[in-house]
């Protein structure tokens, strides 16, 4: 009996990498593709225009830090920035999100360079391991990738910062249909 415990814990390992190849790429409980609505409501999106109105001490940015604003560029309808969320336990500069036709397109995490692989290992554990980003010339530093049929993560290594971005393979077509007149409204 426990030698079979043991072999369907080992064969749900293995089967855990292929299990995390299939999720939506993200990170936290933000996923590309989710609603503008239901990450409004989970992550407590504030109006920065409005917080900073209130001229009354520091600005109310809801329980996770993120401010929210109409954008008037093509490339989204409504972006969010929060300067406190982490990842689990590693730091952050900021996470910021970019929403187009009410849902998430594309979005992105920045962090000191010296938590690359901290970053790299989280998304690891989460998406198995990366494809590495061939370098354009003797000045890159080296990067890293993840990709589905959905999206695509990329983690790119500078000089000071890592920067990690988030993309579905549809938000050329909403970028595109934005310049044709589109736009979400925000809250």
């Amino acid at each position: 009996m426990r030698t079979r415990l043991l072999f369907i814990g080992l064969l749900a390992a293995a089967a855990t990498p292929a299990a995390a190849a299939d999720m939506p790429f993200g990170v936290l409980d933000i996923g590309l593709g989710a609603s503008y609505a239901r990450l409004e409501r989970d992550l407590d999106f504030r109006d920065i225009n409005e917080s900073l109105a209130k001229k009354a001490g520091k600005p109310d940015l809801g329980k996770r830090g993120y401010g929210c604003m109409q954008r008037e560029d093509d490339f989204a309808d409504v972006g969010c920035v929060s300067h406190t969320e982490r990842l689990d336990g590693i730091e952050t500069r900021e996470v910021r999100l970019h929403f187009l036709d009410g849902r998430l397109q594309q979005f992105s995490v920045t962090s000191e360079v010296k938590n690359f692989d901290a970053v790299v290992g989280y998304l690891r554990a989460r998406f198995g391991a990366p494809q590495t980003v061939p370098v354009k010339s003797a000045d890159d530093q080296p990067s890293v990738k993840w990709q589905n049929e959905a999206g695509q993560i990329v983690a790119y290594r500078g000089k000071d910062l890592v920067f990690v971005t988030f993309e579905l393979v549809s938000y050329p077509d909403a970028v595109k249909r934005k310049r044709e007149g589109q736009r979400l409204q925000c809250g």
